[in-house]
């Protein structure tokens, strides 16, 4: 089978055009002619911000206490090594969320 593509019409769609020609300034008005944009905080937000931070981090610290005792981190080590040890899910997660 042999398949032939003829055009019935011998114009294009559409008809040729030029792009318009671009203005360029002369150099010597180019250099210091053009807009600044500057995008900034207020200095208010900026400062709830950071208090805000600085309130999370003495909570944080505030109830970290003073850690575990030296006999309890090796009686977790002691229990990891064996296999023993089964940590509770539902209350890690309670305490990374600050819920217990």
């Amino acid at each position: 089978m042999n398949v032939v593509f003829r055009t019935t019409n011998s114009q294009p769609y559409r008809t040729p055009v030029s792009a318009p020609r671009k203005h360029t300034a002369p150099a010597a008005t180019v250099k210091g002619d053009y807009d600044t944009v500057n995008i900034r905080r207020p200095q208010a937000a900026q400062d709830d911000e950071e208090s805000f931070a600085r309130i999370l981090a003495r909570r944080a610290a505030a109830q970290l206490g003073s850690g575990a005792s030296q006999e309890r981190v090796q009686e977790l080590g002691r229990r990891v090594a064996d296999g023993t040890y089964q940590p509770d899910a539902q209350r890690i997660a309670g305490r990374m969320l600050g819920l217990s």
